[in-house]
């Protein structure tokens, strides 16, 4: 799964329409919230680091899950954006180590977790790949 990685208002003009998956990494006034929701049509999943991810209001958050977007906190560590504008994570190994924490016998929760620091990822972006 490609994550891109947008670190200003201006870069959303520049989205590719098809994007799925953001990670936001500046703040996050509504109205680029909905900006971003217009540029994106296809969008599905977005993720803010912690700080300001405690600054969205409620109404915004329910109104973009209810647009279908999920909004999560999270962090993209050691990315550098001069270099290349994704992140890209192995959905994949995810998914496989899931079934086999499921096998084990965890629970939704422990699985999350541990597939999270397992993948270097947010819980948000690991919950959003396993479909919770």
């Amino acid at each position: 799964m490609k994550i891109r990685i947008v670190n200003s208002k201006e870069e959303i003009a520049k989205l590719d329409p098809r994007e799925r998956v953001v990670h936001l990494a500046f703040p996050l006034p509504a109205v680029v919230l909905f900006e971003l929701m217009k540029r994106c049509p296809r969008l599905k999943a977005i993720e803010v680091p912690p700080s300001r991810y405690a600054k969205l209001s409620k109404p915004t958050r329910c109104l973009l899950e209810v647009q279908g977007v999920k909004v999560f906190p999270g962090r993209v560590w050691g990315h550098r954006t001069d270099i290349d504008e994704y992140y890209t994570v192995d959905e994949g190994a995810i998914l496989q180590r899931a079934g086999e924490l499921q096998a084990r016998g965890l629970d939704s929760g422990e699985i999350v977790a541990k597939g999270a620091e397992e993948a270097g990822v947010s819980t948000g972006l690991v919950g959003f790949i396993l479909g919770r």
